[in-house]
């Protein structure tokens, strides 16, 4: 390198030193060096070899003492004018300046400042704290009589001493139950329960009103609410259709596991490998589900071998993020350039999650993709009783309703049929422009020489189909019409390309009419029909009113895949639409199924519809005098009307709730969990993280650097499980501890709760954090106990009013000189609107 950089030192000025006060604390390389290096060096001396620049790394002191080629040395501790890496930060030529201006990286005078205080005290290096095994200190001396004597607001207490700040007083006792219900059961307390607890003057009121939270079965809601959001949880699949999926037996696990105070190490070992336990249950097995809840895709076209290796990325970023605290994931196609952990690491992680028998490409449809286990709630319901006398209710009051409705519900019916005319008539369309959402060019093609009998050659879910109103239709337009027909270059001979078994579903969602050339975007909404004002006819009597794709049951059904009968679908206009008004019919089309419809046609009606949903028996019926209609007659007559009159619409959707809230609660559901193929794939180092370039063949292994595997570790989840849980692994207990924190306090004593590496936030309070952490594993990991802990505290239970010069000094609460202060999430207040506003269904325990 260049020696004159020494002469540097004539011109560094004394600004640096001047800028530290004199009784600033010892300097320490974690607190203070190594995030300044993460930022602004490690990406080109650091862990990673591949974008490792001069063979120099500044994490370890071996590198960075080490003499250089030419005799210097990149740094000399105590002595700042003879390090060659301090003199190139100072260098005002930015051809060597360091970091390069090229890097966009600065260092601020500040952090200049610091390191170069850092070699003056002899350029002290420290193991990364949190790759440390975390050890209880001896708890400080209790700050005050007022505040508690329990280890948190011990070290709370003495940080608050050294920064010179005194802490809040204690909130009022309506605040701390708002707080205490919303944290605990992500609910407001009612009305009776804020008097009882205001009423209560014994001493320990408060701690009766935590453990009363903590029974509660709603917190199990509220810690799986925490925890889903860990877990990535969804009810959709996500990729191309985002079909639905039943992970709700997952959610419902992790509710009873939190509602059970499921020691922490169990909730892990479950989730990780229930699959693998000992005799295990079908609740253990249904845990594993954590690892299934990333995207999956059935989208044609795409490559089963790369979605397998998506997938397995997946469990991997999730699992080190939930339980490691570590980006993992940034080692997936080089090494880490921050943390010690290597390519080489990551796919040995990654081969614990690549050997199950899945696909890569599944979960058509809203299906679940396997592996997969069919099961019941977890969730130990006692209100099955409850449930079954509401059903019961609920018939009695739609059976009172009907009876009440039977003679005026009769009269409309009655007034229907008598509205009938003598038919309508039809008239084919040809297509003017078709488009659908993401396609350039039709994927329509016409296959009859009028141009009117269509066939799709790509399924998309959305058409928007613009026709021309001919000139032959000399009478007003009162509704459209799509036909199915069934041909023989069609999935044998079917109406579309469904499988034998799934039927698939088809809606108008809208009618529009315009004058002109009409580019789709330019429909007029104005004359768009409402669906409530729309009526439809169906043509096959085995696919009732019930099954159609709106709920409304106005505008679409069921029958396409292997049905092998001509079907259609009549959408009347609310008013009818001549030709002077309009030169082009605009129809908004939703197909909703397996594989789509084969050959169709769209049609413009004129005329009345001649159509009715009423079966011709319940017409006879209508057409006989009440005293003449035997019982049998008038049960089916009674029958009908309950499931067809729209005056008892809103108790069948009620009935229909609690039933299916019922069936919920027996039956089984299938979900989708972990398991081991019989013949597992292998795993290899994927060349910059491509599945195309497997290179060197690894097995399942872990990041040594944290803690080594025994000698005779399975190469298995259930090992990597146990890994985890070992008393001296620096990492598991000490990122559950600042979750459980960051939850209740708004900010974690790690604030970057997802990275402990060096990227990561020095922690606000480390000696609590790792006693904490100790204590949470040494006290069977029991998650209520440490949260009592944390709510019992003085800390937790102060005013959250802010002072302005502690708000100046520490914004962001981190020394914690008031209480909480933040944001109800979105998820507590649409709950406590439907709780105030007695909609919120209260059906657990």
């Amino acid at each position: 390198m260049k020696y004159r950089m020494i002469l540097l030192a004539l011109v560094i000025t004394s600004q640096f030193l001047s800028a530290r006060n004199e009784e600033t604390r010892e300097i320490s390389f974690n607190r203070d060096i190594r995030p300044i290096f993460s930022e602004t060096c490690f990406n080109c001396h650091g862990p990673d070899e591949a974008s490792r620049e001069e063979d120099l790394r500044f994490d370890i002191p071996e590198s960075a003492f080490a003499e250089r080629e030419g005799g210097y040395f990149a740094i000399v501790p105590g002595d700042p004018e003879a390090s060659e890496a301090w003199l190139l930060i100072n260098d005002p030529d930015p051809e060597y300046r360091m970091p390069p201006p090229k890097s966009h990286l600065v260092l601020s005078d500040e952090q200049k400042a610091t390191i170069e205080q850092w070699i003056l005290e002899g350029a002290k290096y420290e193991s990364h704290w949190a790759f440390e095994v975390p050890k209880k200190e001896l708890l400080p001396d209790a700050m005050s009589s007022e505040w508690s004597d329990s280890p948190i607001d011990r070290f709370v207490g003495e940080r608050l001493k050294e920064e010179g700040l005194s802490p809040n007083v204690e909130a009022d006792r309506r605040t701390l139950i708002r707080r205490l219900s919303f944290d605990l059961t992500g609910l407001p307390p009612t009305l009776q329960e804020i008097d009882t607890f205001l009423e209560d003057h014994s001493p320990d009121a408060y701690e009766s009103l935590v453990d009363r939270l903590l029974d509660s079965p709603h917190y199990g809601e509220r810690m799986a609410l925490y925890w889903m959001d860990q877990a990535r949880y969804a009810d959709t699949n996500g990729y191309s259709r985002d079909g639905g999926r039943t992970m709700w037996l997952w959610r419902d696990w992790v509710i009873q596991a939190y509602n059970d105070d499921k020691p922490f190490s169990d909730f892990l070992r479950e989730q990780l490998a229930g699959d693998l336990l000992p005799n295990a249950t079908t609740d253990q097995i249904v845990a594993t589900g954590f690892s299934r809840n990333h995207m999956i895709t059935a989208e044609g076209g795409t490559i089963p071998l790369e979605n397998l290796t998506n997938y397995a990325i997946d469990r991997v970023k999730t699992t080190s993020e939930a339980f490691l605290g570590l980006t993992m994931a940034c080692a997936q196609c080089h090494d880490h350039k921050f943390d010690p952990i290597s390519q080489n690491d990551f796919y040995q992680f990654f081969a614990y999650f690549n050997t199950l028998d899945d696909k890569g490409l599944d979960g058509a449809a809203g299906n679940n993709s396997s592996p997969l286990i069919n099961a019941k709630t977890s969730i130990l319901h006692t209100d099955h009783r409850e449930i079954n006398k509401r059903i019961e209710n609920v018939n009695t009051l739609i059976e009172e309703q009907r009876k009440l409705r039977q003679a005026s519900w009769e009269e409309a019916v009655r007034h229907e049929l008598n509205g009938l005319g003598e038919g309508f008539n039809l008239h084919p369309l040809r297509p003017a422009k078709i488009n659908s959402p993401n396609v350039s060019q039709t994927d329509v093609m016409q296959v009859q020489a009028d141009g009117s009998m269509l066939a799709l050659k790509t399924i998309r879910n959305f058409y928007s189909m613009v026709f021309e109103i001919p000139e032959s239709i000399g009478e007003p337009i009162t509704g459209v019409r799509v036909e199915f027909y069934p041909h023989e270059s069609v999935n044998g001979g079917s109406l579309g390309y469904g499988e034998e078994e799934e039927l698939g579903a088809f809606a108008v969602t809208a009618v529009s009419v315009s004058s002109g050339d009409l580019p789709v975007a330019d429909i007029d909404l104005n004359r768009m029909v409402p669906l409530a004002d729309a009526t439809a006819s169906y043509s096959h009597p085995d696919y009732p009113v019930e099954n159609v794709l709106d709920p409304r049951s106005q505008n679409g059904w069921s029958p396409l895949g292997k049905v092998r009968e001509q079907q259609h679908l009549t959408v009347m206009l609310a008013e009818p639409v001549s030709k002077s008004e309009a030169s082009h019919l605009t129809v908004m089309v939703n197909f909703q199924q397996i594989g789509g419809p084969g050959h169709f046609r769209v049609l413009a009606v004129t005329g009345r519809n001649d159509e009715t949903n009423i079966p011709e028996g319940i017409r006879e019926i209508l057409s006989t005098a009440v005293d003449e209609r035997n019982s049998a007659a008038l049960s089916r007559l009674a029958n009908y009307q309950k499931q067809y009159d729209p005056g008892l619409t809103h108790i069948r959707n009620e009935l229909r709730t609690v039933e299916n809230r019922l069936l919920e609660m027996t039956a089984e559901f299938s979900t989708q969990v972990m398991n081991t193929a019989e013949e597992p794939r292998k795993t290899y180092i994927l060349e910059r993280g491509s599945y195309e370039n497997p290179g060197e063949e690894v097995s399942p292994g872990v990041p040594e650097f944290l803690l080594p595997l025994p000698a005779d570790a399975p190469q298995d989840r259930l090992a990597l499980a146990d890994w985890f849980l070992h008393e001296d692994h620096p990492l598991t207990a000490r990122v559950a501890v600042n979750r459980i924190w960051q939850m209740l306090f708004g900010a974690g004593i790690v604030s970057t709760s997802a990275d402990f590496g060096s990227q990561g936030t020095w922690p606000s309070h480390l000696e609590l954090l790792d006693w904490l952490a100790v204590d949470f594993r040494e006290n069977g990991w029991q998650v209520k106990r440490l949260i009592k802990q944390m709510v019992m505290s003085s800390a937790y239970r102060q005013d959250s009013r802010i002072d302005p010069d502690k708000l100046e000094l520490d914004p962001n609460n981190q020394l914690l000189a008031r209480g909480p202060r933040m944001r109800l999430q979105a998820d507590f207040v649409r709950d406590a609107m439907l709780q105030q506003s007695g909609l919120l269904n209260d059906w657990i325990g």
